[in-house]
């Protein structure tokens, strides 16, 4: 990476291909050359996630997918179920009541991952919830909930699932048919390295037909409406193509790398940033079991001068997260996502130590 080197959660360092790429002159996205660049960039994503779902494509943040989720996925006074282990999920949660639907939640405190056997639990005790929303990678504490026995709880109690990988898609194995994720979203910024400002969801059969049963989805994010474009390989309103043709160009590069090579990569790589920082006085915040492959939530000891030490890094060109919420004055967060490599972190670990000593 070029300096000031990126460890951060998002957006992520952008490689000079995929700038070069995205500075191409503007055309109109009514034309046949949008056409092209939109079933393209979709047959792409369609081969990166291994899905037969609609891949619908968003002019949004990721937030923007929740709150779709939620317009289209859970009748006007239906009832939504979050797991929550964090701040995201937190969110999650907020959405649905502020569409006016009944939210409740299952929550374990933060570094805890959200479990199987809570959910059976939390839907045993809400009869009739429509649609859970899970947090796969919890971005505020770096917690990586069991994706897996989530989904098969929810499929056994027929409910949708609404699913926020923002900060996993891209840097770990997401089966999405195989798990029957009804909707699994997120923003290109993170692990994929593209600027941000575009949003990407894959949206099931189920989900598709529990909109058309909705009642007030909305305008802007109503699934049918971006179904009816998408499948003239459009959108229904102006999209964000400099990030669409680099989002193309990095999936080229991340075939170039291999898929499963760049999950391997993100999960040596991050274990290495575990493995340093606890070498260096500090401690793992989550549950280590569940620690995410993308990026690592480090708590300092007490009095430690947080500041201090972010100042020091910035002067030697290196960027790192600061904690999220109530975790800021505790923690810090170290990114691994999208294009960094292990000589990077590296490099990243010595200056740090040099920093704290």
């Amino acid at each position: 990476m070029d300096k000031p080197k990126l460890f951060t959660v998002g957006p992520t360092y952008v490689n000079d291909d995929v700038r070069a790429e995205m500075s191409n002159q503007m055309f109109s996205h009514r034309d046949a050359e949008y056409v092209k660049l939109h079933k393209e960039l979709i047959e792409k994503l369609r081969k990166f996630f291994q899905t037969q779902n609609d891949i619908f494509i968003y002019t949004s943040s990721s937030t923007g997918c929740m709150e779709s989720s939620v317009r289209n996925c859970i009748s006007e006074h239906g009832t939504g179920l979050s797991m929550v282990c964090g701040a995201f999920g937190k969110r999650f949660n907020e959405i649905i009541a502020e569409n006016g639907r009944n939210a409740v939640r299952s929550e374990v405190p933060w570094g805890k991952a959200n479990l199987g056997e809570q959910l059976e639990e939390a839907l045993s005790k809400n009869p009739g919830v429509e649609a859970v929303t899970i947090t796969h990678c919890e971005t505020s504490t770096s917690v990586l909930s069991p994706l897996e026995e989530l989904c098969k709880v929810a499929k056994e109690h027929d409910v949708l699932t609404l699913v926020d990988t923002v900060s996993s898609m891209g840097g770990t194995e997401i089966p999405i048919d195989r798990l029957g994720i009804d909707f699994c979203f997120f923003g290109v910024q993170k692990c994929f390295g593209v600027p941000p400002g575009l949003a990407i969801a894959t949206v099931s059969k189920k989900a598709l037909e529990k909109a058309a049963t909705v009642k007030n989805r909305g305008h802007y994010f109503d699934f049918l409406n971006l179904k009816k474009f998408n499948d003239k390989h459009m959108v229904p309103y102006t999209p964000p193509m400099p990030q669409m043709i680099g989002l193309s160009k990095q999936l080229d590069l991340i075939f170039e790398e291999g898929i499963n090579n760049r999950f391997e990569r993100h999960r040596k790589v991050s274990a290495r940033v575990r493995d340093k920082c606890k070498e260096l006085g500090f401690s793992v915040f989550p549950d280590e079991k569940y620690a995410s492959p993308t990026l690592s939530c480090i708590s300092v000891p007490q009095g430690f001068d947080l500041k201090g030490m972010y100042a020091k890094m910035n002067d030697r060109g290196f960027v790192l997260a600061s904690g999220y919420d109530k975790l800021k004055e505790t923690t810090f967060r170290v990114g691994n996502m999208g294009n960094v490599t292990m000589d990077d972190v590296n490099e990243m670990l010595e200056n740090l130590e040099e920093v704290i000593q």
